[in-house]
């Protein structure tokens, strides 16, 4: 150890160098593992050996970089006049001309089977002599084609992917340095819960579109292909079918604008959703109730879509035949029906691809105008304060003054009366300058003003240097104590530890389990919002700024640590510092210390001098600190380490230039006595990991979920429709098989009679299949929106029983996830999975079981390779299903920091331009970490579609070759459905794993609402809960040995703590900050002049009052319900103190025959309290009447008055 200053213990770590990043695997592979996606397996087989980490993810190349990324969209996105989609095409427009030829091959690839193929095998059958050699040659091709069709796909759409990953994580960093600039009323506008919308639902939208943009000309291309194949075999019959088409794609255009108009009306309710659900009022449920109508709206559109969808290519059939055979009276023959068929199941895939394009076309459009409009929204405007780099710097450097308001006027909206008018300020260097004045009278405007936050009408602002700001609702960030203060500064120890004893934090470090690696809530939540505004003060002091614009930093602080860092911190550590200082203590705004005080009244300030000395050292502080107390790390153990550490995660300290973390010995505090079983990183971790499940959805999730959409019937009603559906598909291809084979050397006689039956019951048959897809797919639809809501309910019901535990280890962003994007996911992710998924197993297995019963024992050579397929896809799905996990559980920490950066926009920005830049980089990694996921994701798909159109292609060429064997056995209507069931078989197997793994993705979202379900709830749910609306009666209250701890593991926060308190008794509770007030307050709980007058609205956290406005309409609000037992927690600290005499008079007169428990900082306004309960250190320390306790002449409550005079 060395020790370069007596007080400060010195420590020298040893950390071993940071090793390099390993390469890329897909950068060191060959052209084979390249092609086939090889370099992908080493990653399956540790996914199949073991539950997936974060850290197993590939680190992202360097091309697909964030920063980069976004820099050069943003440069695009501002010369094509602010356009998403023109500034990505701009960037992208080379690999999307090779995207289009690979997506043309793979079109034509697709018709080469029906549209030629199976016609030559089906006449070479028919033939007298078959020629085997050309039948071989046919089938070699085929297999060839599509082999090569294969990979171009799987490149194809990995091509897509990449795009899609880049694109996606510019726009989500447009959207958050967007967020962290936007001005106040913009803010109001668009609030935390409408940015994450943007984030989880429209940012995807509009990338989908992107990437699929050439079916809008491929689609065409595709239909015109098949329909002039389609014309070379049947004639002009098919343009009957083409009129049918016609009709059917005018009325799709018309639900289409249905949709888009109900879609965007979903997406403002989801909004609406999101926002009650950040605020956690009552009302969402009836916001859930109208958004479920819309999605009903929305359901039933796409219902009739998907119906069209999937009856279209059998309408078109049965009015093509009808129209062949009874009105062109031809004969359908083997090759005429078969060659038909199998194009029309082209023609199928073509229309059904057309619906979901238009319908992401709308998604996109709707959805691209919504970032769009965030992204023109009003920012805070960097002329609105003037800095040393402007020339007007020169006339205010001259008197040395910093901070300067010349004959200004500011405004929170530009429609309403000016805020101030014609406001004039001059600070100098080095001055202490105290800004008070009444409730909503402006003082925090003022300092937002200073910060440019405001509005400027007119007049100019000055800030000669760099600002350190700590806002009156103290922005705390859910990390480590050490990182709040760092800010993203290097860490020095000496400077660490005199910041830490100016603001007077020793005693609370001390009491931490972890000291200052006791990890903060979301929004401070596990601190009291006296430790908030000292950990805030203390991040401004670390700072090392030039200026500290403070707003109320002691407004939550007893009078003895008040006066503890108005002289250590104002008068010592700040002694050469600008400090505009706002605040109601009467005894700092008298002082001597201060050069001047500012009043604001009704828009204007009103200037008060005091005689001062020469520097605020020599200054008499207002209130003498009782005792001297020595800095808390003078009293230090010096504590031997003997080896660094390894860096841990929790501990990651962004600095302002990387986000990376420090070694975890490097700790100035330690507990003295580490918690039994934990860890001292684990002693003070608040914010659990999110939790993951391993392996596939659990039974009992499946069949919650099941039960939920209706359980039973539900069930039968599904497995009817599907079967059915299968049945009278295969009914209506046997039936075309045997009238093919019958109507050929018909005479005309019996011909027209067979028509006419044959048509009738292939147009039966048919269009039965069509009423039950109809109605499957109602049926997923409606039964799984059901489902929906029954889990979203329940889990609402849930999350309003959880204990307050549940709120303090869980980030806001990881509450909105699960009401957002998992919601989102059981609302639409499954219905629109499941109707899929169903009608593929059924059609795979009834074309399967067909084909395999025909070609008999030939067949069997199949089984070996489904075999293969079930291995593949469980080789497949396995860790697929762990990275769908972990891509969800990265979203969370993802939308938390946007949240939490929105939240503290101004802070952050206040700081400087560096802190904004952080912040930047901080988003950068989580986005990387997000898109590592998605990465990963797309790569396992595309070895495993490789590998799986090898298969399937191999079951089609020995298909195929079955029939050179039985072709003597066969006839050719038999032939000819061997061969059609055979060429839908690649498709149906890659696309029935590929919709399994998108529906087991969105089963992960009921499995973590289930999570929620299961919450443990506040305390037993017993008879007692339910208690009588006007309990309780007298109000009386008993505590009997009450010890109190926020977690398992934990110290108490409260010990043994007992007193008896009558029915309409007067308590006040004091004590110093930490000294477990508000925890009793928690116990108690067991969980913490308006133009439109009592109509006007109160924004997102009320952020369009000032705080001590807020503390005021809580009040009212507990003065509305004549309450027996009155709780008032720091209720007046915010407020000025003749407001205060009035309240306390308000509350002595209406709450005279109340219990009222009083907890304030202030002791005169407890000194009329009928008694006084002082805490230390989570004990009752003394209890009596305020009299008696002062007459005493000593104790904690003797000294507090006499500290405050």
């Amino acid at each position: 150890m060395l020790k370069s200053d007596k007080n400060v213990p010195q420590y020298r770590t040893f950390d071993a160098p940071a090793k390099a990043a390993a390469p890329h695997p897909q950068d060191t592979s060959n052209v084979f593992t390249w092609l086939s996606f090889d370099w992908v397996q080493p990653f399956l087989r540790v996914g199949n050996t073991r539950q997936l980490a974060p850290e197993d993810m590939w680190p992202l190349q360097e091309v697909n970089r964030v920063g980069r990324l976004a820099g050069e969209f943003k440069v695009v996105y501002e010369h094509h006049n602010k356009g998403i989609l023109t500034s990505f095409f701009a960037i992208y427009w080379g690999r999307f001309i090779v995207l289009g030829f690979m997506q043309l091959f793979t079109v034509l690839a697709d018709l080469y089977g029906p549209g030629y193929v199976l016609g030559e095998i089906i006449r070479a059958v028919e033939a007298p002599v078959l020629d085997t050699t050309y039948v071989l040659q046919l089938i070699g091709s085929l297999y060839v084609s599509q082999l090569v069709n294969a990979f171009v796909k799987s490149h194809m759409n990995y091509m897509n992917d990449v795009i899609g990953i880049q694109f996606s994580s510019s726009l989500r960093s447009m959207l958050f340095e967007k967020a962290l600039l936007l001005n106040a009323s913009s803010k109001k506008e668009k609030t935390a819960g409408d940015i994450a919308n943007l984030f989880s639902i429209d940012v995807i939208n509009v990338m989908s579109f992107a990437l699929s943009i050439h079916q809008i000309w491929i689609v065409p291309c595709q239909v015109g292909f098949v329909l002039y194949l389609l014309y070379k075999i049947i004639g002009w019959s098919i343009f009957v079918g083409l009129g049918v088409v016609a009709v059917i794609l005018v009325i799709n255009a018309v639900l289409a604008i249905m949709l888009g108009s109900e879609e965007e009306r979903l997406f403002k309710l989801k909004d609406d959703r999101m926002k009650v659900v950040n605020e956690f009022q009552a009302k969402i449920r009836q916001l859930r109730e109208i958004e479920l109508g819309s999605i009903a709206r929305f359901f039933r559109i796409v219902i009739v879509l998907i119906s069209f969808m999937n009856c279209t290519p059998v309408l078109v059939t049965v009015v093509v035949f009808a129209t062949f055979t009874l009105w062109m009276k031809q004969a359908l023959t083997v090759t005429i029906v078969f060659s038909t068929l199998a194009l029309f199941k082209s023609l199928q895939d073509a229309l059904v691809n057309l619906p979901i394009v238009i319908m992401a076309m709308v998604q996109s459009l709707v959805s691209a105008k919504r970032i769009n409009d965030v992204l023109l929204m009003d920012e805070v405007d960097p002329a609105n304060v003037s800095t040393p780099s402007d020339p007007i710097a020169a006339v205010y450097a001259k008197d040395q003054v910093v901070l300067a308001i010349d004959n200004a006027s500011f405004t929170w909206d530009t429609t309403a009366t000016p805020t101030f008018t014609n406001v004039n300020l001059r600070v100098t260097r080095g001055e202490l300058v105290v800004l008070h004045g009444a409730v909503g009278q402006g003082k925090s405007s003022l300092c937002s003003a200073l910060l440019g936050e405001m509005q400027k009408l007119s007049g100019s602002v000055f800030v000669g240097g760099q600002v350190a700001y700590l806002a009156q609702q103290a922005w705390i960030q859910n990390t480590t104590i050490r990182e709040n203060i760092l800010f993203g500064q290097p860490y020095d120890r000496t400077k660490y530890a005199k910041v830490l004893d100016a603001c007077a934090l020793q005693s609370d470090l001390a009491s931490l389990p972890a000291s200052d690696r006791t990890e903060i809530g979301q929004k401070g939540i596990n601190l009291s919002g006296g430790q908030k505004a000292r950990i805030a003060l203390a991040r401004a002091c670390y700072s090392d700024a030039d200026i500290f614009i403070l707003d109320s930093p002691l407004s939550a602080v007893d009078a003895i640590v008040a006066s503890e860092i108005f002289t250590k911190c104002f008068l010592g550590l700040l002694a050469k510092k600008t400090v505009l200082l706002v605040t109601h203590n009467p005894e700092i705004i008298e002082s001597s210390a201060v050069a001047r005080t500012l009043l604001v009244q009704d828009g204007q300030l009103i200037e008060s001098t005091h005689d001062s000395p020469r520097t605020r050292q020599e200054a008499t502080p207002a209130v003498t600190p009782l005792k001297a107390r020595t800095p808390y790390w003078e009293e230090s153990e010096v504590v031997e380490y003997p080896a660094p550490g390894p860096r841990h995660e929790m501990l990651v300290t962004p600095s302002l230039r990387t986000p990376y973390s420090y070694n975890a010995r490097e700790m100035l505090y330690t507990p003295r006595e580490p918690v039994a079983g934990q860890s001292f990183e684990e002693s003070g971790r608040l914010i659990a990991d999110e939790e993951r499940a391993e392996g596939r959805v659990s039974k009992e999730v499946v069949v919650a979920y099941l039960g939920a959409m209706g359980g039973c019937c539900t069930f039968v009603v599904i497995a009817f429709t599907t079967i059915a559906m299968q049945v009278l598909k295969v009914g209506s291809d046997l039936w075309l098989t045997r009238w093919s084979n019958e109507s050929e050397g018909e005479d005309a006689a019996t011909f027209a009679a067979s028509s006419e039956l044959g048509m009738g019951i292939y147009a039966g048959l048919a269009l039965g299949s069509c009423a039950m897809i109809t109605l499957q797919t109602a049926s997923v639809f409606v039964y799984g929106l059901r489902g929906s809501q029954k889990l979203f309910d329940a889990m609402l019901s849930s999350l309003l029983e959880a204990p307050m535990r549940f709120f303090d280890t869980n980030p806001i962003g990881r509450i909105l996830n699960r009401f957002g994007d998992d919601v989102g996911s059981c609302d639409m992710g499954i219905p629109f999975s499941l109707g899929p998924i169903l009608f593929e197993v059924s059609s795979a297995m009834f074309t399967l079981g067909t084909t395999l019963i025909i070609t008999q024992w030939l067949g069997l050579l199949v089984l070996p390779l489904l075999v293969v397929y079930y291995k593949y896809g469980a080789f497949f799905l396995e860790p697929l299903r762990e990275v769908n996990r972990i891509w969800k559980t990265t979203r969370s920490p993802l939308i938390s920091l946007v949240s939490e950066g929105i939240d503290g926009s101004t802070t952050i920005r206040a700081f400087g331009d560096k802190q904004l830049r952080r912040f930047y980089r901080l988003h950068h990694r989580k986005i990387e970490t997000f898109c590592e996921c998605r990465f990963a994701y797309s790569c396992i798909n595309q070895w495993f579609s490789i590998r799986i159109q090898l298969i399937s292609n191999t079951i089609v060429a020995l298909i195929l070759l079955s029939i050179v064997f039985l072709h003597e056995s066969l006839s050719p209507g038999i032939v000819g459905l061997l061969i059609t069931y055979g060429l839908s078989i690649p498709g149906n197997l890659a696309y029935l794993v590929n919709i399994w793994s998108q529906l087991e993705t969105s089963m992960i979202s009921p499995e973590r609402i289930h999570e929620y379900i299961n919450i443990p709830k506040e305390g037993e749910r017993t008879s007692s809960a339910l208690l009588a609306p006007h309990w309780p009666t007298t109000g009386a209250i008993t505590f009997d040995d009450v010890s109190f701890r926020y977690k398992p593991n934990d110290p108490l926060v409260l010990k043994n703590v007992s007193f008896a308190i009558a029915g309409g008794e007067k308590i006040g509770i004091v004590g110093r900050t930490g000294a477990g007030k508000s925890s009793l307050m928690m116990a108690l709980f067991r969980m913490n002049d308006h133009d439109e007058k009592l109509l006007g609205p109160v924004d997102e956290n009320g952020e369009n009052f000032s705080v001590g406005e807020r503390q005021m309409l809580c009040m009212a609000r507990a003065l509305l319900r004549q309450a027996k037992v009155v709780v008032l927690d720091e209720a007046t600290a915010a407020i000025d103190h003749a407001t205060d005499k009035v309240l306390q008079r308000v509350i002595r007169t209406e709450f005279a025959t109340s219990t009222v428990l009083t907890i304030a900082h202030r002791l005169d306004t407890v000194l009329d309290c009928d008694r006084i309960l002082v805490f230390d250190q989570g004990a009752l320390a003394q209890s009596g009447t305020p009299q008696a306790l002062v007459a005493a002449g000593d104790g904690i409550f003797f000294e507090l008055v006499h500290e405050g005079g």
